[in-house]
Parts: C-alpha cells; structure tokens; sequence
C-alpha cells in the first residue's frame, strides 16, 4: 500500500530578527496610540474642570457682590423693617464695658442708670400673692 505523503518545503520568509522587530514596531505603535489617546481623554477632562472653576468662580463673585450689596447699612435696615424688627444703634447709657474678667467696668454712664433703677424697684413694697 502506498502512504500519501506531503511533501515539506522548507523556505524562510523572514528570518527571526526581522520578525521580532516588526512585532517590536507594531507593539510600539500601539502603545504610543493607546497613551496618545488616553492623554487626548485626560486633556479634555481637564478642561471641562477648568470650565467648571471659571464657572463657579463667576458665580462667586456674583454672590459676593450681591452679599456686599446687602450689607450697607439702608439695607439692613429695611430688611430688618420687612420681618418687623426695629432695632437701632445703642445710645451711650446702653453700652456696657467688661473688662478682661468678665465684670463690668466701674464709672459708666450705663452701670449708673441701671443701678437707678434697681434701686427704684426696691423701694416699691412686694405683696405676697395668697
């Protein structure tokens, strides 16, 4: 019986250094594509957050002129007028002075009006409910 045999041709088409460095080159290439590409991703986040701080830096400043805005003296009046308090700056028989302790300061016109007048309530007789 005769065997079918195939014939084995032994012809090199490139030999292995030169294989080794087209592999070498493609391996490259694609590493630079892939780093080239995920740079091309972290340069446009960055500049959606650059954006975002341009962003919110305006609106800051915004908010601050409006808060500066509000902080004159006419306006803090009338506002505290609209929510029905009627508050003005203290005259000088109103202001007490404390010192680094805590107690108040002895010779203030305030000290003298206040004691004046807890030394008129005194004198009025207490009656003791039944």
């Amino acid at each position: 019986m005769r065997r079918n045999r195939k014939r084995q041709v032994y012809a090199k088409v490139l030999p292995r250094s030169v294989a080794g460095l087209i592999v070498l080159m493609v391996t490259l290439v694609l590493v630079y594509w892939v780093m080239d590409s995920k740079c091309a991703q972290l340069g446009q986040e960055i500049r959606k957050c650059e954006q975002k701080i341009q962003m919110l830096d305006a609106e800051y400043a915004r908010e601050e002129s409006r808060w500066s805005e509000k902080n004159t003296p006419e306006k803090l009046e009338e506002a505290m007028l609209q929510h029905g308090i009627a508050m003005s700056y203290p005259v000088a028989d109103q202001v007490v002075r404390m010192d680094a302790s805590g107690l108040p300061i002895e010779g203030q016109l305030s000290l003298a009006r206040f004691k004046r007048s807890q030394s008129a309530t005194e004198r009025v007789v207490k009656t003791l409910p039944k």
